[in-house]
C-alpha cells in the first residue's frame, strides 16, 4: 500500500482555495438575501398623514347626514365651523380613531353622547393623547363632529378646501372624509 504523499503547500493552497469559495458563497447570499428583502412586497406602514384601515366589525353601521360644508366667502383673520353628524345605525358599537386634519389651520372635535375628543390638527401637531384616542358609537347613538377652519394660521386666498379623516369600523366606511370649503379674502400672500 503507497501512502499519498501530500505536501504541506498543497493542503495550503487547498485550504485557502476553500476559505475563498466559503467566503464568496456568504457574499453572494448576503446580496441575494439584501436583494430579496428589497424587492418583496412590504406590509403597508402608516405615515403620520395616513390614516391605516382597522380591523371591521360586522354590523357596525354609521351614518353621516353629509360629507362636504361650505363656509362661504370669509376674511383671513376669521373662524368658521360647520357640524357634521354621526349616528350609529347598524347592531354592533363602531370605533372612531386616527382622527386628523389636512392643515395647520383645520380642526375637529368629536362630541360623543358621554364625552368630547380632544381637539384635532394634523397628526404631526396632535399630542400623543389625541393621537391615540378612539371613540366609540354604541347601537343608535349619536356624535357631533366639529371642523373648524382659522384661514389666519395658513394665509391663503380664493378657494379653499380642509378636511378631517379617521378610521372607523363600519366595514363600509373603513375611512371617513368630511369636508369644509370656504373662498378667503383679505390679501393674503398665496
Amino acid at each position: 500500500m503507497q501512502k499519498a504523499n501530500v505536501s504541506r503547500s498543497t493542503f495550503t493552497a487547498a485550504k485557502g482555495s476553500l476559505m475563498s469559495l466559503l467566503v464568496g458563497a456568504v457574499l453572494v447570499g448576503g446580496v441575494a438575501t439584501a436583494a430579496y428583502r428589497a424587492m418583496a412586497p412590504q406590509p403597508p406602514q402608516a405615515t403620520s398623514s395616513q390614516i391605516m384601515p382597522v380591523n371591521a366589525t360586522p354590523g357596525a353601521t354609521l351614518g353621516i347626514d353629509r360629507e362636504e360644508a361650505e363656509l362661504g366667502v370669509m376674511a383671513i383673520n376669521e373662524v368658521r365651523s360647520a357640524a357634521f353628524r354621526l349616528k350609529n345605525t347598524g347592531t354592533q358599537p363602531v370605533e372612531i380613531s386616527q382622527v386628523r386634519t389636512s392643515c395647520m389651520c383645520a380642526f375637529a372635535e368629536i362630541a360623543l353622547p358621554d364625552s368630547t375628543s380632544p381637539e384635532f390638527s394634523m397628526a404631526m401637531h396632535n399630542d400623543a393623547a389625541a393621537n391615540a384616542w378612539r371613540g366609540v358609537l354604541a347601537p343608535g347613538e349619536e356624535a357631533v363632529v366639529t371642523v373648524t377652519y382659522k384661514p389666519s394660521l395658513m394665509p391663503v386666498e380664493g378657494s379653499v378646501a380642509r378636511n378631517v379623516k379617521f378610521a372607523t369600523t363600519d366595514p363600509q366606511n373603513p375611512i371617513v372624509e368630511l369636508g369644509v370649503h370656504a373662498t378667503v379674502t383679505g390679501g393674503a400672500a398665496g
